[in-house]
């Protein structure tokens, strides 16, 4: 797993400057410091490391099997028809015994609100016992749970009823990991893009609906112990995202596989509601995806900072929702990429999200991107061929982001292999000189 970082970074055609040089020596020098210790402490962090029990869902989506076309392609053609037709169609709900064994198929936070929705199990067994083995869809589910007369959460319940049936789409990466999609609307009743979970599963956690905090979470977790093994896990991403090939997975721990997994489960959920308006509105994929490599940046300081009112800072304001006061501060972290809206409008104060942050975490690419022009412009021009003819904005992370989501997204994308070999090249740079670019960046903030 450690030549993964580095491994782009060793070809001759990259090593032409003396900047270069100096930061892959002390890639290198960083991964030969007790690599073994390090190792084996990432490996005692995993709570489990074999293949978790599956919950039972008819309908597979194998990411492998359509393996030469991007994942926008594969969400399009396959993921979302899917999903469509149990917006439309249904599924039928299991029986009790199966949807009571499913509480042990769940991770222990979803076994809870499932047992919170019901107030209890029995109540849970009587609702299923009136509903087991007819068909629901997501919009009249929670009427016919109602209609049992049980004292229970109705719209609760509804999703790991849903879950518990496999009355949904499971997205397979590989034997180990996958993520579990269930009540998705098509888009076409109003409000759809609100409608919807999906479940990520990997050999560090049962299925568990990751929401963008906790994902941003796992994420810094996982890059503190990960070491060198980082540049692998966004290799992985990519070459999923480009070529739907799961096989790099294979390359990093059970813990990155498991964060891995989380990632897949949102951006399907957000990129399922991104279509739901033919990708007019609702870009909370491109977000994620953006947030998620810049973690190349955060990861590799020493002092952990993050962009926040347009400047770099290691203190922030503590979250919340719109037009309350935000008087308490803490340490910056990846967490701060999700915020509360700033509106004050009741309807909308309480709505979250990464994309509430997007003109920070554009500005912190924009940094990033300004640096390796500079400092490493054969890096930065490989990875500008790949995006000949369409706009750009001088951030290769946004760059990046609108090549693979929009609708004039290629079906395959052409040269996929050298634009993951490029693009990990520069991210492994981005991460080695992270101290330097903090380093400029708050002395521009302070000639200002």
């Amino acid at each position: 797993m450690r030549k993964n970082l580095f491994l782009a970074l060793t070809l001759s055609t990259f090593l032409s400057s003396e900047p270069l040089l100096a930061s892959v020596k002390a890639c290198q020098d960083y991964i030969n410091q007790d690599q073994t210790s390090q190792n084996e402490d990432l490996r005692d962090s995993i709570v489990q490391s074999t293949t978790n029990p599956a919950l039972q869902f008819s309908t597979i989506v194998d990411v492998n099997q359509y393996k030469g076309v991007s994942f926008l392609t594969l969400m399009r053609e396959k993921i979302k028809p899917e999903l469509d037709q149990y917006a439309s169609k249904g599924f039928v709900m299991a029986a009790k015994d199966a949807v009571v064994s499913a509480l042990d198929l769940v991770s222990s936070k979803v076994k809870a609100q499932a047992l919170k929705a019901a107030g209890t199990l029995d109540n849970l067994s009587k609702v299923v016992e009136a509903l087991q083995g007819q068909t629901f869809t997501l919009y009249d589910l929670p009427t016919k749970i109602a209609e049992t007369k049980v004292a229970v959460d109705r719209f609760g319940l509804t999703t790991f009823l849903s879950l518990a049936s496999g009355g949904g789409v499971e997205v397979k990466l590989t034997s180990k990991d996958c993520c579990y999609n269930v009540n998705y609307g098509t888009g076409t009743q109003a409000k759809d893009e609100m409608t919807g979970r999906s479940f990520g599963q990997g050999p560090g956690h049962l299925a568990d609906d990751a929401s963008d905090k906790s994902y941003l979470q796992s994420l810094q977790s996982y890059f503190t112990a990960a070491g060198p093994e980082v540049n692998g896990f966004y290799k992985s991403l990519l070459q999923i995202l480009t070529n739907c090939d799961t096989s790099g997975l294979a390359e990093i721990s059970d813990q990155g596989q498991s964060v891995a997994s989380d990632f897949i489960a949102i951006y399907v959920a957000e990129q399922d509601r991104h279509l739901m308006s033919d990708m007019k509105s609702h870009a909370w994929d491109v977000s994620l995806l953006e947030v998620t490599l810049l973690s190349a940046f955060q990861s590799g300081q020493s002092t952990f900072m993050t962009m926040f009112g347009g400047k770099l800072v290691d203190t922030v304001p503590v979250q919340e929702p719109g037009g309350k006061p935000r008087t308490l501060t803490k340490k910056a972290d990846m967490t701060d990429w999700w915020q509360f809206s700033s509106s004050s409008d009741p309807k909308s104060s309480n709505r979250s999200g990464i994309n509430t942050t997007k003109s920070d975490f554009r500005a912190l690419g924009k940094m990033i991107s300004d640096y390796m022009s500079l400092n490493h412009p054969d890096i930065v021009q490989n990875v500008e061929k790949h995006f000949v003819g369409q706009a750009t904005s001088g951030n290769l992370f946004e760059d990046l982001s609108n090549f693979l989501i929009n609708e004039k997204t290629s079906r395959s994308i052409v040269d996929a292999e050298e634009l993951i070999k490029d693009f990990s090249v520069f991210l492994g740079v981005v991460h080695a000189e992270a101290n330097q670019m903090q380093s400029q960046q708050l002395q521009f903030q302070g000639s200002k």
